[in-house]
Order: C-alpha cells, then sequence, then structure tokens
C-alpha cells in the first residue's frame, strides 16, 4: 500500500535501566494519515556531500513543527500517540496524494 513518511520527535519515558529521551525517528502513515510503522532507531543526517548533509540536517528539524509523539504498549502491539493529546498519532498527507 502507498503512503508516505516524515520525520517526528518520540518521547521514550523512563524505564528502570534507562533514563527518558527524546529522539527523531521516520515515521510511516497510509493514505488517510494513519501511522503504519515507524523506525527503531532514531535517525541522523547523511549526504553524499557537505551540501547533501547540510539538507538532510534541515529535514530533520521539522520534526520540530509537529506535535511530539510517545510510544504505548496496547494488548496487541504499540503504537504511537500525541504526548499532549493522548490520541493516535496522524499527519496530514502531502497535498496532491490521495487514497
Amino acid at each position: 500500500m502507498a503512503g508516505f513518511w516524515n520525520y517526528r520527535v518520540i518521547f521514550c519515558e523512563a524505564t528502570k535501566d534507562e533514563a527518558a529521551q527524546y529522539q527523531i525517528h521516520e515515521v510511516e502513515y497510509n493514505l488517510n494519515g494513519k501511522v503504519t510503522n515507524w523506525s527503531e532507531t532514531g535517525a541522523a543526517p547523511f549526504g553524499n556531500t557537505l551540501d547533501a548533509l547540510r539538507d538532510d540536517a534541515e529535514r530533520l528539524k521539522t520534526a520540530f513543527e509537529k506535535p511530539v509523539l510517545k510510544v504505548v504498549r496496547k494488548e496487541r502491539g504499540y503504537e504511537l500517540v500525541d504526548v499532549e493529546t493522548g490520541e493516535e498519532a496522524f499527519a496530514e498527507p502531502p497535498a496532491g496524494l490521495t487514497a
């Protein structure tokens, strides 16, 4: 199924072994804007040239323009929710992308 992705800040709550932390991750969505997957590890900028690296770092910064998410364990698996509202994570599909 086609979809889209973007960078999002994900908050991980503290555990008995690790401190709480924020990281930028790649989050994938279906055409309706529902989260379908996210990267297990945080994203890091990269590029084949210094300009490409700089451009990718700028794209990573777009994560700060969106609500912070956190991973919540559900009865079956996990989901991402908005930290402020507790609602399921969502993203508006890019203009011109239709279901």
